[in-house]
């Protein structure tokens, strides 16, 4: 085993009274019952921790959580996070509600091991300890854990508490290896202050490595806080691994802005928001059918909220209108508030009447979009993948970036919501291009999308292209932007400009300028339309910079409208505005006087009313013109007037 796995955490679980804090006191010397009230009443009320050493040098963290069914949620934020289950079963009653809850609940959880406490051995006969023993066997045929160890024993007497040991230390030994991962998260499940030393929180760690020097991230709500302090059983620590029961004491915020339910965690590094997709089991004992867009209560880690659940069919079909008891399914959860997760998290669903855990599964998918009716199929076909624990990283990150066709995903993007055996993402990502299943594109971070809608995107492109030129045969092609809003669905900006070369390629097609058109696509007006456009130049040379309107300087000439799109693409006219043209020659000339101008000067600057001194142009033209000089990036406005920028080659007779 590492040093990490060296470190586990055990969590009881049962009905009331049926000895959960006596038997922990019992193996530890612990009273986990802090509060008066539970001392007086002699009930769990909160969460209680302990340290307990096991045989083989193990370091346990105890969480002893309350058996009451109103203090389910309690429960469940105990629960969640455990390696070992502590399942207690008082043999003089048995297998009772929530004995059969907290073990569901722990199957939901899918807590890897368990060992059951047959408690109150010392006050039955014989007799009825074995009853009480071939009860339980019952309980776990049904279970995931059909072989866990049955440990009479008595908390009072102390009887049979060394093979409880034993048994626990054995458990431990059968967990898989945890995972170190480089991102470290904390449910919070109590906050105070403490005088002299301000806030503290604790919780048991999650993932990754915490060091006395890092800042952490309080989410929902992205706070930075730094740490003060770690102590691990009462005892300061300079760092602490995954599955670790821990106190931190934090600066830079107060214990009301931590509260119960929260996370901590490696800054920028979780998904925070108010839906996420996840795969349900709905228990054979739930009360009634999940009915789509229901109403049911979410727990997961240390939070409780209510949530909407809009189902999705796992066949890709039409949303079902409801989940049958002992069924699973696929859903979008829209939250109350908003939580922080990660892809494999596990949760538990609870009904709002009567008050009882009905089901729960893992989340697939922790910062997905808004999940749209026409999207529903694909959407629960993706999650197929997701949810397949032996689907490849390469296929998750494809999953995703269908999910969304439209978009690219960027590295923190995809390492928010994979799960932490696909990390590192670039490795998956880039599997998944090697594959052919996912395209690059050169930003910062790194960022990929699906090349199934890149080839989409490209047949679409060459089609749209080919019709253009068949409409327009005297324009060079379609503007770029034109192009990508007619694409379903429609790539962000940043995608289209970033994959427009491989699309050309794909496609077959040229960029030219701003516009795409096919390689052997030549436009060019026929000789007697060429003579015609020829006499409308010269009308609108004869006016230099003060042309006619164009409607006035075509009167009589039989122009088609793309002719006069040709003649600006071709330079022999320059569209000012949709009614302001000015011949090239004319055009130049101004141009390089005002440039001159500018140069003349020791600031640069050239202020509106020396335009109209050098143009003769009235406003109604001289501010169109600057404008289209600022759009050409010939010029730059500044509050005082223009200066040069970037002047054209043609100013020097290049």
């Amino acid at each position: 085993m590492s040093e990490a796995s060296h470190s586990i955490i055990v969590g009881t679980a049962g009905h009331i009274d049926h000895g959960k804090t006596t038997l922990v006191r019992a193996l530890t010397g612990v009273n986990t019952d802090r509060l008066s009230e539970e001392q007086k009443r002699g009930i769990t009320i909160v969460l209680g921790f302990a340290s307990l050493e096991l045989p083989g040098g193990i370091q346990a963290g105890v969480i002893d959580v309350p058996g009451h069914e109103r203090f389910v949620r309690t429960m469940v934020a105990g629960a969640g996070g455990i390696d070992v289950g502590l399942l207690v079963v008082s043999a003089d009653e048995g297998v009772m509600p929530q004995t059969r809850e907290h073990l569901a609940i722990l199957e939901l959880l899918a807590v890897p091991e368990i060992v059951v406490a047959l408690t109150r051995a010392d006050v039955v006969e014989e007799e009825l300890l074995e009853l009480a023993a071939m009860e339980v066997e019952e309980l776990l045929s049904e279970s995931s854990w059909t072989q866990a160890p049955i440990c009479p024993c008595s908390g009072l007497t102390g009887e049979g508490i060394d093979g409880l040991r034993e048994a626990l230390a054995g458990a431990a030994s059968r967990l898989p290896p945890r995972r170190e991962g480089t991102v470290f998260r904390m449910p919070v499940d109590r906050s105070f202050t403490i005088r002299g030393f301000g806030t503290v929180v604790t919780g048991t760690t999650r993932d990754g490595l915490l060091t006395g020097k890092d800042s952490l991230e309080v989410l929902p709500g992205r706070q930075l806080v730094r740490l003060r302090g770690i102590q691990v059983h009462g005892e300061d620590a300079a760092r602490v691994h995954a599955g670790t029961r821990v106190a931190l004491n934090i600066q830079g915020t107060s214990s009301e802005e931590i509260p119960p339910g929260c996370w901590l965690a490696t800054p920028g590094t979780l998904a925070c928001g108010d839906r996420i997709d996840v795969e349900f089991m709905l228990l054979d004992t739930a009360p009634r059918a999940l009915l789509n867009n229901a109403t049911v209560r979410f727990l997961c880690g240390t939070a409780e909220v209510l949530a909407t659940v809009r189902l999705m069919d796992p066949s890709g079909g039409a949303a079902p209108d409801q989940i049958e008891p002992g069924e699973r399914g696929l859903a979008q959860l829209a939250l109350s508030e908003e939580l922080s997760s990660v892809a494999g998290d596990r949760f538990v669903l609870r009904s709002e009447s009567p008050m009882v855990t009905i089901g729960g599964g893992q989340i697939l998918d922790p910062e997905p979009p808004l999940l749209r009716r026409r999207v529903r199929g694909l959407a629960a076909q993706l999650h197929g993948v997701l949810a397949d624990s032996a689907a490849p990283p390469a296929q998750r990150v494809v999953a995703l970036l269908r999910r969304l066709p439209g978009t690219a995903l960027d590295r923190d993007e995809l390492r928010r919501r994979l799960p932490a055996s696909c990390l590192p993402v670039t490795n998956a990502a880039a599997q998944a291009v090697e594959e052919g299943l996912a395209a690059p594109l050169s930003s910062d971070p790194p960022s990929w999308v699906g090349t199934e809608i890149v080839q989409d995107w490209a047949l679409a492109l060459r089609d749209r292209v080919a019709v253009y030129h068949r409409e327009h045969p005297l324009l060079a092609g379609p503007q770029l932007a034109e192009l990508r809003q007619s694409l379903q669905p429609e790539p962000e900006a940043r995608v289209f400009d970033a994959l427009c070369e491989s699309l050309c390629a794909t496609a077959g097609l040229e960029r030219r300028g701003p516009r795409l058109a096919l390689p052997d696509h030549r436009p060019e007006p026929p000789s007697e339309q060429r003579a015609v456009l020829n006499r409308l130049v010269a009308a609108l040379a004869e006016g230099g910079t003060h042309p006619p309107p164009l409607e006035d300087a075509s009167r009589g000439l039989d122009v088609d409208p793309d002719a006069v799109g040709w003649l600006v693409e071709q330079g022999e006219i320059v569209r000012i505005t949709e009614d302001y043209f000015v011949a090239r020659e004319p055009f130049r000339t101004l141009v390089r006087a005002v440039l001159a101008h500018m140069g003349s000067k020791e600031d640069e600057l050239m202020t509106p009313g020396e335009f109209k001194e050098i143009s003769g142009l009235s406003r109604r033209y001289a501010i169109p013109f600057l404008e289209y000089l600022d759009r050409q990036r010939i010029t730059a406005r500044r509050p005082e007037g223009r200066v040069p920028r970037e002047i054209p080659g043609w100013v020097n007779g290049a």
